[in-house]
């Protein structure tokens, strides 16, 4: 049983269009993990290794909120982290067209590259193999 941590509002929201909070968690969890990683792929065609390397670096030890999965957040901490750390730089990525191409990104796209880079933190493993298999396209 997933038992998500559940706003108020969510919940309200879950009352209002589903028998139960169940019911309307089952109908949107498949639809939701498909749109991820369908999205997941997009990305990483879009984005070359090192740029995709660079996000991830840009988002260790972060903590975000939802008001924070929108493209101005990204383009903020990503631009960030390149100005003061160089981090593209340590995998050979233009912060440029890393820029470039966020800017292509809408809010939901966004969302979905800044969840997949912190979910990477979330792993037990941080090496540099795990990321090579972590970014690789399926």
């Amino acid at each position: 049983m997933i038992s998500p941590t559940q706003t108020e509002a969510l919940d309200l929201w879950l009352k209002d269009y589903f028998k139960s909070p169940g019911a309307g968690a089952e109908f949107m969890l498949p639809w939701t993990v498909d749109t991820y990683f369908t999205t997941v792929n997009m990305l990483k065609e879009l984005f070359s290794p090192a740029e995709l390397k660079t996000v991830i670096d840009a988002h260790e030890n972060m903590v975000i909120d939802t008001s924070h999965l929108r493209l101005a957040h990204l383009l903020l901490q990503v631009l960030e982290r390149c100005d003061q750390s160089d981090i593209h730089a340590r995998y050979g990525a233009d912060a440029n067209d890393i820029e470039n191409k966020c800017r292509q990104l809408d809010d939901t796209q966004a969302a979905v590259l800044i969840l997949w880079a912190l979910a990477f933190w979330r792993g037990q493993n941080h090496s540099a193999e795990a990321m090579e298999k972590y970014i690789a396209r399926k």
